[in-house]
């Protein structure tokens, strides 16, 4: 299992920072890597969300939802149709206030690979570029947040 996390400290109030990063369904208005997503149903804890990008479509769904906190999703790489080399993927999307009276957005992915010679050899080009993505999301996220 591979974990990685990047975070962001930003000068707005937690309420307004969660506003936006809890806005699940839509996320695609800011991951550079999503073209769509939307909710298929329900809310909080076992919302189910469908993501497409330009290698395919897949569903998440919430494992835990703690308002003004933190939210995690279980991505469904079991579907036949998956386009990712991922066993398993888990994420987590967390707001709070450091003691800079700043607030944090946090995001922590744990991935697996399903071939491990693979994971091994495409893991640390995979998580420099994902990396990458992360931090256009956070600069999206931050614009929105920040703007009038």
């Amino acid at each position: 299992m591979k974990k990685l996390y990047i975070e962001r400290s930003i000068t707005a109030s937690l309420e307004s920072a969660w506003k936006v990063v809890s806005d699940v369904g839509n996320y695609a208005r800011y991951a550079p890597n999503i073209d769509t997503s939307r909710i298929l149903s329900g809310e909080g804890k076992g919302l189910v969300r469908e993501c497409t990008s330009k290698e395919g479509e897949w569903t998440e769904v919430c494992t835990d939802w703690e308002n003004q906190k933190s939210y995690c999703f279980q991505v469904q790489t079991q579907a036949k149709d998956y386009p990712f080399p991922f066993k398993t993927l888990n994420a987590k999307w967390e707001v709070y206030e450091n003691a800079n009276a700043q607030t944090v957005i946090r995001m922590d992915f744990e991935v697996e690979f399903r071939n491990v010679v693979i994971g091994w050899l495409v893991y640390p080009f995979m998580k420099k570029e994902f990396l990458l993505v992360c931090e256009e999301l956070l600069d999206n996220w931050q614009r929105k947040i920040q703007s009038p």
